[in-house]
């Protein structure tokens, strides 16, 4: 990933990744609350790197 990127954005993005494949496992192995788990981790991640993102474009915007 380039420096460009908020470091917060990048904690989100991984947080969003880790989410969806301990869900895709949860789901195969038919574990409910590993997926539920999983999902409220994705769910963070995407919020965390939304936020992330819109602050870093208004920072941009001001300079």
């Amino acid at each position: 990933m380039s420096k460009s990127v908020p470091r917060y954005a990048r904690v989100g993005m991984i947080l969003l990744v880790m989410g969806a494949i301990i869900v895709g496992i949860g789901t195969y192995m038919s574990k409910g609350s590993l997926s539920l788990y999983g999902l409220i981790m994705a769910i963070c991640g995407f919020i965390l790197y939304f936020a992330a993102s819109i602050t870093a474009r208004r920072k941009n915007i001001r300079t």
